[in-house]
């Protein structure tokens, strides 16, 4: 995609009078208490797993010949690459742009080259170093804010080397937004318990996102080939739904496992909510599945805090749905007695997402004490990456990171926030490598890298980015316009 044709340029041609209002966040959120090594490096700049992984190897410690290997491999390698951690998904030209050094000994000049030509293009000051409190790494920070002209580029010092290429584009998010979405299904279904649970949040996190920011998706389809219609969402929402149908044993449970058949119950309601008012036999299919999950829940005992939670995030979808007397017994008592913390635990906030987004019936005063409550969860998590001077996230997991963008973004959504949208720009940049590592862990693509700190990755983890770069994009629009 070039600028004339990005996303967010796009959409401010088309609907330059037409501005997303909170109307939908409202609705969704909030009325319910209210009305109720690298890829050959000469070829594309980006990283193969194995050369990353050598690499770091190396430099942490290890003795390996391992530049001499990825030589003779016929990959170039930058000198002490991983010392200099830059996005290696890339830059977007009218943004910040921050490098990162690894160590002590490092200079106090960086150096910002054209890969093309080999010309300097910004020299720029090294900060004063400190150690990072949440990894224990000793980093320095770079600024290149003023680098703005599209092209290829790599950060270079005179002690420790040089880093990865990397792009500077004008609408490198988009391309991510675009692949992400093209890549929906490149995670693993795994047959488990655990499988269950991730795969029915991922839908439940893709679901909200369609809900948020419908309109920048089905702008971002205009991008998909002809051949690539199965990609879309709904075509996407369709196959997990039907491969979580094949989990479900006679007896209406998931592998006899309480929080799998909560989880499941739980998404087919919201599944038949979203698509059963446009065919019959799919919300006659969604109905039985949620209905014979939930007589199975019915029948076994409820007296841990986990099966309570669990029982709480499938009766919350049912009460947003199905209203009844029962349903809405058991939100509003575990909700009060749980009294705090409502976004801690997966199955409690995503529960809680469904009960606030209810357009009716919802206790005002419980919908207020809880918005609150996440508000002022979410104030936390905006000053530790306030308090983050390398990174801006707070976080130093790929898992912790992801979720703390959910929740970030949720609010974000409902009360948008020029600061919030930065940290969700913060989390982007860091899976892009500008982490304490240097570890690029999702490329300008939107595909994951196969790393050991990506293994677990599932549906959930493309579904919280789904929404997290809808919201961000989003944002950055309103962002022009207003701020």
């Amino acid at each position: 995609m070039n600028r004339g044709k990005g996303i967010v340029v796009t959409m401010k041609e088309r609907n330059r009078n037409r501005v997303i209002s909170l109307t939908v966040a409202i609705s969704l959120a909030v009325s319910g208490c209210g009305n109720s090594v690298q890829s050959k490096m000469e070829q594309t700049g980006e990283n193969t797993q194995s050369g990353q992984d050598m690499i770091r190897q190396s430099i942490f410690g290890r003795k390996e010949d391992f530049g001499a290997l990825l030589v003779n491999q016929g990959i170039e390698l930058p000198v002490s690459s991983a010392k200099v951690f830059v996005n290696q998904a890339g830059y977007i030209s009218d943004r910040d742009k921050k490098v990162i050094f690894w160590g002590k000994q490092i200079g106090s000049t960086f150096r910002v080259i054209n890969r093309k030509d080999k010309s300097v293009v910004y020299t720029g000051q090294i900060e004063t170093g400190k150690s990072d409190a949440l990894s224990g790494n000793y980093l320095s920070a770079g600024d290149f804010s003023e680098v703005t002209e599209t092209g290829t580029y790599y950060i270079e010092t005179d002690i420790v080397g040089q880093s990865y290429p990397f792009h500077i584009t004008q609408d490198g998010y988009e391309n991510m937004f675009v692949g992400i979405l093209r890549n929906m299904r490149d995670v693993p279904l795994t047959e488990s318990v655990q499988g269950v649970c991730d795969t029915s949040f991922g839908m439940h996190a893709i679901m909200y996102a369609m809900q948020c920011n419908g309109a920048l998706i089905e702008e971002a389809y205009q991008y998909f080939d002809e051949n690539e219609k199965d990609s879309q969402l709904v075509t996407q929402l369709l196959y997990f739904a039907s491969w979580l149908m094949e989990q479900q044993r006679t007896d209406g449970s998931l592998y006899g496992d309480y929080e799998a058949t909560a989880a499941f119950c739980g998404i087919m309601v919201m599944l038949r909510d979203m698509f059963g008012r446009y065919e019959v036999s799919v919300s006659k299919e969604y109905q039985e599945a949620s209905d014979r999950a939930w007589a199975w829940m019915e029948q076994q005992d409820c007296n841990t805090d986990a099966r309570k939670s669990a029982r709480f995030y499938a009766a919350s979808q049912l009460f947003r749905a199905v209203y009844s007397d029962e349903y809405k017994e058991i939100t509003e008592a575990f909700l009060w007695e749980k009294n705090a913390n409502y976004s801690t635990e997966r199955f409690v906030f995503y529960g809680v997402i469904a009960y606030v987004s209810a357009s009716e019936n919802t206790d005002r005063d419980l919908c207020t004490h809880i918005m609150k409550d996440l508000v002022d969860q979410n104030e936390l998590a905006g000053n530790e990456a306030q308090n983050d001077d390398f990174f801006g996230t707070g976080k130093r997991t790929v898992y912790n990171n992801l979720y703390n963008m959910l929740l970030i973004s949720f609010i974000n959504y409902i009360t948008p926030s020029k600061e919030y949208t930065e940290i969700i720009e913060n989390t982007i940049q860091y899976m892009g490598g500008l982490n304490e590592n240097g570890v690029c862990y999702i490329d300008g693509g939107g595909v994951w890298k196969e790393l050991s700190e990506t293994a677990d990755r599932n549906l959930e983890w493309n579904g919280i980015l789904l929404f997290g770069m809808s919201d961000m994009l989003k944002n950055l629009i309103d962002i022009e316009k207003n701020w």
